[in-house]
């Protein structure tokens, strides 16, 4: 059930989401993603991984991308979004492994008016996946196109 909408207008500079929803990574789940997208062996093999300087199966960065985005957009709370423009800033910043259980949380670092559609407006976001330690496992900063609140 949708609660409510969130348009551009409601979303100012500093404001912080700690979306609800947490997502298991499991040791199926990471070699399955990576044999289609991204088959290193430290990804795919779980002796190959042991070998690794990782020690062990890690999730990859498209995996990860794509866990975070899947948290962002499942809340019920909807945000006005029309199309992401891109992202900057894609960083891995510790290993995710099986067991991990990961949070998405965002932070409004940038707003304007588009200057081309006046019916829309940009946000720019801090995005992060958080391990249940607490520990940053992943971030990136995003652009949007946003539907400003209609008239």
């Amino acid at each position: 059930m949708i609660r409510y909408v969130k348009y551009f207008e409601d979303l100012e500079v500093g404001l912080a989401f700690d979306f609800p929803n947490e997502h298991l990574v499991t040791k199926e789940e990471i070699i399955r993603f990576a044999s289609e997208w991204d088959p290193q062996p430290f990804h795919t093999d779980e002796q190959a991984a042991k070998n690794s300087m990782f020690g062990g199966l890690v999730a990859s960065s498209v995996h990860l991308f794509a866990i975070a985005v899947r948290l962002a957009n499942m809340d019920t709370e909807k945000r006005a979004a029309v199309s992401a423009l891109g992202f900057d800033n894609v960083k891995v910043l510790h290993p995710t492994r099986p067991g991990d259980r990961l949070r998405y949380q965002s932070r409004c670092v940038g707003k304007r008016e588009s200057k081309s559609r006046p019916e829309l407006g940009i946000i720019q976001a801090q995005g992060q996946l958080v391990n249940q330690d607490g520990t940053i496992v992943f971030s990136l900063t995003s652009a949007a196109l946003f539907a400003k609140r209609p008239q």
